[in-house]
């Protein structure tokens, strides 16, 4: 009964000693950062099930129409703001419910005093229209109003000052600003004030400052936004008494933000949806959030607090309870407290968030996992149970592979290898020499990260091991330590997701090079993305995949080891990956063993048999082209006639050969691997002759076996 005793009041100690300790941290904000990212995180998913106010619509000036109207009215940017005018003419004909322009006008127009007048008369007409300034107490008092003729006849002014937090994100909206004695409402919430009635603003959660917490949408793009070219050409059919794309009565009972969507033209915003956010999102969001009643509601901080001492008390007297039950299940139950734990800690503020309330997260897992540390490093110290621990507890928490040999049986951290059936991964960028004579070392460091990490964690994904880096290269390795029966499938499955990782990060390094530079992203990788675009560089990744049996172990000496993989069928691999070149492929070749493992999951096309340097055996070979459930009809038509091609090359009828395959060239011009059969067919076979090594064609043809031999790797 004592024993017992002391175990409660150790747990208790404990429990309240992580509580303290949590709040002291909390309390000196040392949490204030990571729960902002997990805020943003909890946002970003959050913002999947938010569906955007329909009574809301966005017009934009973007690229397409500056392009129409110098086309239309040949106007130069910027625009003369009569053209305000007449969008504020037409909408204002379908009885919207406001008007708001998230564009400044503080200075004159560049075409006179008559076109500020003239959008001035259109928003007299309108008395619908909500113009933007600009005022910031934090800003020494600095204030941007619109010119005179603007101004005087708005329907209201509505201030665009953000509410920014401490990393420069906007996670909150303003409410109202005091200017010159004046409350003005953020221009979000000014559309509200030209209804009849005065808008009730008691529903919303304020928080500090006079501000609230907002609720995002995937994208601004939901509110699908109108382009100011339908605008004006609709209006230009309405003044002829024609129907045009859009009607006034189209924005009927609507509200209307009009900013600008060009690039370079809007102000970019960081929100916990997009590092790259346009402005008037915020404004957007603000009103939504008022009109679904949607605002987060920042859950009071005492029961945050009771959150986190239940978590805190959890841990600990789940860590007692383990000790009475026997050494059999202690580590099993251990363990899955510690999954409880976390699961909780993380999934209800998730579950809380997406029904709109903000419970921190940070403080209570940090609590929890203290609480639950604590108990064990003191049950271990007290109890001697560290090695029973770490081979139970520990090893639920890692996965089963080399990690885990080595914490359960050292022994296996030896020299020497053992025979699996795998597949063998080889990837290198080409002409990567090219970008070394561009960057600096910095930057070429920067990219091969930013580029590593993308193509490793696809293949980690695919249950597959990195074997080692070379340079630009990849050596990896699925169906090791742990046999894996499908892992040719696993393996052309990564190297298709890489091929398009690939062009994702092609767009992204020319998104990026022509954007300002993300806070995230170091100025070495900014500066490199902008060198590549500069000198019309992009990543193209060769991939080789054998499949096969392999010898895969610890290899190196005592001193220094590494778990790898060897073996003829690595070498072909490897030389797989080269011959990409040789036939202008797409990127990923594979051999015959590997295809007769994939079945008809994946979209291949047959090449032919060659035997590659150093390697006498012939092997039948293939280009992966996509996974078959994600083909078009159009391409898996392609592939069958190329095929039949093939089959009419393989059964030496070089003529009909030739035809299908230049019909297909003439269907898919990029197909690089056609033009190099139509050449080899013009320049030797239909010649009656083959390639040979002095013809520097990098192959030669036996017509004997029909087998083409590789010269170079």
């Amino acid at each position: 009964m004592k024993q017992k005793h002391k175990l409660w009041t150790r747990a208790i100690i404990i429990a309240l000693s992580s509580i303290l300790i949590t709040l002291i941290f909390h309390f000196s904000k040392a949490f204030n950062a990571f729960e902002n990212k997990s805020y943003d995180l909890r946002m970003t998913n959050a913002a999947k099930y938010k569906q955007p106010c329909e009574e809301i619509c966005l017009i934009i000036v973007d690229q397409e129409s500056i392009d129409w109207a110098k086309e239309k009215y040949n106007w130069s940017w910027p625009w003369p703001r009569e053209a305000y005018g007449r969008m504020v003419d037409f909408i204002s004909a379908g009885n919207p419910k406001a008007i708001t322009f998230d564009i400044l006008y503080t200075e004159p127009s560049i075409y006179g005093e008559e076109d500020d007048i003239a959008l001035g008369a259109a928003e007299a007409k309108s008395k619908k229209v909500i113009q933007t300034f600009f005022y910031s107490a934090e800003d020494y008092g600095k204030t941007l109003m619109p010119v005179k003729p603007i101004n005087d006849n708005a329907a209201l002014l509505g201030n665009i000052t953000s509410a920014k937090d401490s990393d420069d994100i906007i996670r909150r909206t303003r409410l109202f600003d005091t200017f010159n004695d004046t409350e003005y409402p953020t221009l979000g919430l000014a559309p509200l004030f030209l209804n009849e009635e005065a808008p009730d603003f008691s529903s919303i959660p304020v928080v500090d400052n006079n501000t609230a917490l907002l609720r995002f949408t995937k994208s601004i793009d939901d509110y699908f936004p109108y382009s100011a070219k339908d605008i004006l050409e609709s209006h230009d059919l309405w003044l002829q008494g024609k129907e045009g794309v859009l009607s006034p009565e189209d924005f009927n009972d609507l509200y209307i933000f009009c900013a600008y969507y060009a690039p370079g033209l809007f102000d970019i915003c960081s929100t916990p949806v997009s590092q790259v956010y346009p402005g008037v999102g915020i404004h957007i969001t603000t009103l939504d959030n008022y009109l679904t009643e949607s605002f987060i509601r920042k859950v009071p901080f005492c029961i945050s607090l009771l959150w986190l001492i239940a978590l805190a008390f959890f841990a600990s007297l789940f860590a007692v309870i383990s000790e009475k039950i026997s050494p059999r299940f202690s580590a099993i139950f251990i363990s899955a407290g510690i999954f409880a734990g976390i699961a909780v800690s993380i999934f209800v503020p998730v579950i809380l968030f997406n029904n709109g309330f903000w419970l921190l997260m940070i403080a209570p897992l940090f609590a929890f996992l203290i609480s639950e540390m604590a108990s064990v490093v003191v049950s271990l110290s007290l109890e001697g149970k560290q090695k029973r621990f770490i081979r139970s507890a520990f090893s639920q928490c890692l996965s089963k592979d080399v990690v885990n040999q080595i914490i359960n049986d050292s022994s296996s951290f030896t020299l020497g290898g053992k025979e699996f059936e795998m597949s063998a991964i080889f990837t290198d960028i080409q002409k990567f020499s090219s970008f070394s004579e561009l960057l600096t070392a910095k930057e070429l460091g920067c990219l091969l990260n930013f580029y590593l990490t993308k193509m490793s964690d696809i293949i980690i994904d695919e249950k597959g091991t990195v074997d080692k880096y070379e340079g630009d290269a990849i050596v990896a390795l699925v169906g090791a330590p742990v046999a894996m029966p499908d892992h040719a499938v696993h393996a052309c499955a990564a190297a298709i997701k890489m091929k398009k990782a690939e062009q994702v990060m092609n767009q992204d390094i020319i998104c990026y090079s022509q954007n300002p530079k993300p806070s995230w992203m170091e100025e070495a990788l900014y500066s490199a993305f902008k060198t590549l675009v500069a000198n019309s560089k992009t990543i193209f990744t060769r991939i080789g995949i054998n499949s096969g049996e392999m010898i895969a172990g610890y290899f190196g000496s005592e001193k220094k080891k590494n778990y790898t993989m060897m073996g003829n069928n690595v070498n072909l691999a490897s030389r797989l990956e080269g011959v990409n070149k040789q036939y202008h492929t797409n990127g990923i070749l594979i051999s015959q063993s590997t295809k007769e493992l994939i079945g008809d999951r994946f979209v291949v096309r047959s090449l032919d048999r060659v035997r590659v340097v150093n390697i006498n055996t012939p092997i039948g070979l293939y280009e992966l082209i996509e996974e078959k459930s994600l083909a078009s009809p159009e391409l898996l038509d392609y592939m069958q006639n190329w095929e039949s091609a093939m089959a009419e090359f393989s059964n030496k009828n070089y003529t009909k050969a030739k035809e299908l395959l230049s019909s297909l060239a003439k269907k898919n011009s990029n197909d690089n691997v056609a033009k190099y059969y139509i050449h080899l067919l013009d320049d030797y076979f239909l010649k009656g002759t083959f390639p040979k090594e002095a013809d520097g064609e990098g192959v030669e043809f036996n017509p004997d076996d029909g087998v083409f031999k590789l010269l170079q790797k």
